[in-house]
């Protein structure tokens, strides 16, 4: 006894568009709430408090920071809730997907299923 196994190429590439939908979903999601927890910069700095307008989703999966300073902030062991945002601290994406990640989970669920 043989078996044949033939795979529906349009089902494949509508599973594949849903994905894409799904992950376009999660990336400006997680931009958004990440707003929050993102410090506002030291007046020191060029562009003082424009980290959270540096974000850019840079492709599918990939938050990017660009304001030079942005790296920094995110590891740096200080107090960041000076400045305009009380909120603020360091690690910020770890911090949103510990408060977000059913939120997060049940959106891509639905943008999926769609």
């Amino acid at each position: 006894m043989t078996a044949e196994l033939v795979f529906n190429g349009k089902a494949l590439r509508n599973r594949s568009k849903r994905f894409e939908k799904a992950q376009t979903w999660l990336d400006v999601e997680c931009v958004k709430r990440m707003t929050p927890f993102v410090p506002v910069g030291l007046p020191r700095f060029h562009h003082s408090g424009k980290l959270a307008a540096s974000v850019k989703i840079a492709e599918p999966g990939v938050i990017v920071y660009e304001a030079p300073f942005a790296r920094h902030d995110y590891y740096a062991e200080v107090d960041h809730s000076h400045g305009g945002n009380p909120r603020a601290q360091r690690l910020w994406f770890e911090v949103m997907k510990a408060e977000e990640l059913e939120y997060l989970r049940k959106g891509v669920a639905e943008v999926i299923s769609k």
